[in-house]
């Protein structure tokens, strides 16, 4: 018999991995929250996607918290009309109906136009911290490379100091937690040594979009940001799992990352397998039981693997120590979708918990303990969230990490 008196809701959750949505975000149309829902990075999503069963619980419960009928135009129309007469209003009873209590944001997407970090934080009704995703120093475009066909006009040691100079100082910057990388997208997660003089020949050899020196440069430079981490003694955030179809999903397999993990220098690194390597579920788990500097978070598989996110994080649980296990939503473009997030995560997770104490592998103490751990308590503990000032205040009175949202939702001061 499953255990009915753990009660996740009542826990503060710190949502550990989210993108920013823009101000104009006040009004959305079908198309985009269907898009939202989708994780497909294709562009407009199909009809059809509506009938998704993440799409069907999105519905579901948007339309029992807005008042409406369970249908895509009646939950656009009654969730601009309260937006639109009070956005950050709407903001705080979204959260606080989900006991979201602080955000751990990526602003690297979206990419253009970038949403201005505290611009974002000082409209949120909980604390904000942000990181810096090194792709935005050498994107696809730009620094990364001059004219097609042409060799990079920059020397690499001017790069390289550049690059540094960069990571310091946005590790100096107000509400900073966390370097990330997407290198999983470009390519791959099989990372392999590179010398100061293999690093440099690459560079002068890169030609295009997705050569091999490109590789090569790309190995390097993740070393340089594990090193700065180390020296700001913060998180370095990987991307692990999908990636829709930008890169074959063999090539992001956290388990691919083992060989580089034993390296000493990065063992000194903290290095955070964001999506927990999803579908790749498992061997993200075990590799945070074999390495100590290693953790994960869920985010992703939570919304977007629907009726299978308790599977998913059973498959985490099999090895993963629950100390190294944070809570994220992976949320892109609107409010909703911490929201979602935070709805089908904490139900899921619930499930697993409640059956875990149900069938004696762990107490039920024990169940609330590691509930309370992936929701809030790693993460504070892994990004020294308790000691690490946020963006902004919280437009929402009294709110602090690690704390339950006081008042209702209705109890506002200024910014």
């Amino acid at each position: 018999m499953e255990r009915e008196d753990l009660d996740l809701g009542a826990v503060s959750a710190i949502d550990s991995h989210c993108h920013p949505f823009a101000a104009s975000a006040t009004v959305i149309t079908a198309d985009l929250l269907r898009d939202s829902i989708a994780v497909s990075l294709r562009g407009t999503t199909p009809l059809l996607n509506e009938t998704m069963m993440l799409s069907r619980i999105a519905i579901g419960g948007l339309a029992a918290f807005l008042g409406c009928d369970p249908t895509y135009e009646a939950v656009v129309a009654a969730r601009n009309a309260a937006a639109i007469s009070d956005f950050p209003g709407y903001i705080d009873r979204l959260f606080a109906s989900q006991q979201i209590g602080g955000l751990l944001i990526d602003p690297g997407f979206p990419q253009d136009p970038e949403i201005d970090a505290p611009e974002f934080a000082s409209r949120m009704p909980v604390p904000v911290w942000r990181g810096y995703r090194i792709e935005r120093f050498f994107p696809a475009q730009g620094s990364f490379h001059g004219e097609a066909g042409t060799p990079p006009s920059q020397p690499f040691g001017e790069v390289l100091e550049a690059f540094r100079a960069e990571l310091d100082s946005q590790a100096r910057r107000p509400g900073f937690a966390f370097f990330k990388s997407i290198i999983a997208y470009r390519t791959g997660l099989s990372i392999r040594p590179v010398s100061d003089a293999e690093g440099a020949a690459a560079w002068s050899e890169h030609r295009a979009y997705g050569d091999a020196a490109e590789k090569t440069v790309r190995d390097f430079l993740f070393r340089v940001a594990c090193a700065k981490a180390r020296e700001h003694g913060v998180p370095f955030q990987l991307h692990t799992g999908h990636t829709s179809h930008v890169n074959a999903w063999p090539n992001v397999n956290p388990i691919l990352l083992a060989p580089v993990l034993g390296e000493p220098a990065i063992a000194a690194t903290s290095l955070v397998l964001v999506h927990g390597g999803y579908p790749y579920c498992t061997e993200a788990g075990y590799l945070t039981s074999v390495f100590p500097n290693l953790a994960l978070d869920l985010s992703l598989m939570i919304p977007w693997a629907s009726v299978g996110i308790a599977r998913r994080i059973e498959q985490v649980l099999e090895a993963a120590p629950t100390a190294k296990v944070m809570y994220g939503s992976d949320s892109i473009n609107l409010p909703e979708m911490n929201w979602l997030g935070a709805l089908v995560g904490r139900r899921a997770l619930g499930k697993v918990l409640r059956g875990f104490a149900a069938d004696g592998t762990c107490t039920a103490a024990e169940a609330d303990e590691i509930g309370a751990d992936i929701l809030r308590r790693n993460a504070e503990r892994i990004y020294g969230l308790r000691e690490r000032p946020p963006l902004a205040t919280p437009v929402l009175a009294g709110t602090t990490v690690g704390t339950s949202r006081p008042g209702s939702p209705g109890e506002r001061r200024d910014a």
